[in-house]
């Protein structure tokens, strides 16, 4: 079984935008549980909690993950990208990205692995 962090870019100006980034990381977490591997999928699980976080802009909100996040990259075994626009862009993925090669850890974008999961 493959222990998964996927990663995906969240943030955008237009909420539209960031609700449907949400939406497909559901979509792809969901493949990878169907698969039999295990997904800590941050965006499926931050997104509905970020809406309680009322007055807090990203930046504020990101500073809040980031301990979360931190735990369950040190307990996941790889870094799965979902390679939506913009994710070469964040601030996040920049991060996760490192810390998952700093491990000597698989990195991979979602384009690349989804025929792994069908």
């Amino acid at each position: 079984m493959r222990k998964i962090f996927l990663a995906c870019p969240y943030s955008h100006a237009d909420a539209s935008v960031t609700h449907d980034r949400f939406i497909t990381c559901n979509n792809v977490a969901a493949a990878i549980v169907e698969s039999g591997n295990a997904v800590f999928s941050q965006v499926s699980m931050s997104h509905p909690i970020n809406l309680a976080f009322e007055g807090k802009d990203s930046v504020a909100i990101g500073k809040l993950w980031a301990p979360v996040d931190a735990f369950f990259m040190e307990t996941l075994e790889e870094l799965v990208i979902l390679d939506l626009p913009g994710w070469d862009l964040s601030s996040g993925i920049k991060r996760e990205i490192e810390f998952f090669k700093s491990r000597g850890r698989r990195v991979s974008l979602w384009s690349e692995v989804e025929s792994e999961f069908n």
